[in-house]
């Protein structure tokens, strides 16, 4: 098989040791689960936005062959008080207008970044079944997490790099940390971990 080198870049979604109370974090299940002639490196930082990706991948080792990207749910934080003023679904479109062309200009200039490197670029969408307690963010923040992913979707698309949709992976309760309820546990780190192998090998 061929040897690759995998950089995770991004957030807490990779930088999640201190989320998992003593178990293994998401660098730490990859390097378990990928074959014996790969290995992976850690660069994301928890809490770090889509502006501090390209500091992060910036020299990169030499035998780096693919970088996956996280990123972009602390971004999409910094715009949660706008979800006290929703009422309904449809409000949704007007209220994040502009938070949604921030967060596409920044996006857009990330992945020219990543595409850079001349490495497989691959990246992730933001997971929804975040478990929160308060009503109005159970009912809307995933409407609204929703609307990011469509960004990032479409962005992915336009410079043709392959999506692992997390919504799609971490949908269980336990999937989400004990610690703080936005991070992946270990159950939802390996389910990560997982698809990651998939796609990056299929």
């Amino acid at each position: 098989m061929e040897s690759k080198h995998l950089i995770l870049a991004g957030d807490s979604i990779f930088d999640n040791d201190g989320y998992v109370l003593g178990e293994a974090g998401v660098i730490e299940q990859l390097r378990c689960a990928l074959p014996a002639t790969c290995s992976a490196s850690k660069v994301a930082v928890d809490g770090d936005c889509i502006r501090h990706v390209k500091d992060q991948i910036a020299g990169l080792p030499s035998n780096a062959t693919d970088l996956i990207v996280s990123v972009g749910g602390n971004d999409a934080r910094f715009h949660s008080a706008l979800l006290s003023k929703v009422n309904k679904a449809n409000d949704l479109d007007t209220i994040l207008s502009a938070p949604l062309a921030e967060f596409t200009a920044d996006y857009r200039l990330m992945l020219d970044c990543a595409k850079a490197t001349g490495l497989k670029v691959y990246v992730c969408t933001i997971y929804t079944a975040v478990p929160f307690e308060d009503p109005i963010w159970r009912q809307f923040a995933p409407l609204a997490i929703g609307k990011f992913n469509e960004v990032i979707v479409a962005e992915a698309n336009a410079h043709g790099i392959p999506v692992l949709h997390l919504q799609n992976v971490c949908t269980d309760a336990n999937d989400f940390s004990a610690v703080s309820p936005i991070e992946p546990s270990n159950q939802g780190g390996q389910k990560i971990v997982d698809h990651i192998v998939e796609i990056v090998f299929e």
